[in-house]
């Protein structure tokens, strides 16, 4: 029951490497179970359901996927096609991957902006959505021995990059206090809890749209 909640979690995988792996163990797991132990398992997955995930696929992006990945563990910087939204047309940008995000359904490329030369602002999040092709050169670069992925992606409160994470401080009315407090932003953060009710909230990320949508939700 767990895996099959946790498969339905990466559903927006479909097409990728990452679900056929996914399908694969699902199949193999499949196959173990005795046709009692299954019968079993479907009563209860009945009662249990996963909501609230995107309505989206990266089968059109999985030769792309297949690219970074590549890419990612030989070192090679990657042409790229990248259009954001709001431009008519996909920008040509020569990048150097060092790892891949999931975050909230969408799939995340975190690399340097080549044509940027040093600084925190090289590092970028590029979403697999807006790339339109990818081509592995036969430039290699050396990766920056001090980044760590992990670490770099924990001191974010959401999935915005090209910034030096900074601290944030949220005063939060008593009313609204209890939907912080019921759903925390981000387990490192800190509150500050005052007599009428109110809290601090203390919060550090990249960005002001990683905080300011939460702010006005």
């Amino acid at each position: 029951i767990s895996l099959s909640l946790a498969r339905d979690l990466l559903t927006p995988l479909a097409g990728t490497p990452f679900w056929t792996g996914i399908e694969s163990f699902w199949s193999k797991v499949r196959e173990s179970l005795p046709d009692s132990v299954w019968d079993h398992y479907k009563r209860f997955r009945q009662i249990l359901l996963v909501l609230g995930m995107p309505a989206k696929s990266y089968e059109k992006q999985q030769g792309i996927l297949k690219t970074i990945n590549r890419s990612i563990l030989e070192h090679r910087v990657v042409k790229i096609a990248y259009q954001p939204i709001g431009q008519d047309r996909p920008a040509s940008r020569c990048i150097e991957p060092y790892g891949i995000a999931y975050y909230q359904g969408s799939v995340y490329v975190i690399a340097d902006a080549c044509e940027i030369k040093g600084g925190d602002e090289r590092i970028r999040h590029w979403k697999l959505d807006r790339f339109r092709k990818a081509e592995a050169t036969d430039v290699y670069f050396k990766p920056q021995q001090e980044f760590d992925l992990h670490e770099h992606l924990s001191q974010r409160l959401g999935i915005f990059g090209g910034a030096k994470p900074k601290n944030f401080r949220i005063h939060i009315s008593p009313f609204a206090a209890s939907w912080v407090l019921e759903d925390p932003w981000h387990p490192n953060q800190e509150v500050e809890k005052h007599r009428d009710g109110s809290i601090t909230l203390k919060v550090r990320t990249a960005h002001e749209m990683d905080i300011i949508p939460r702010v006005l939700a």
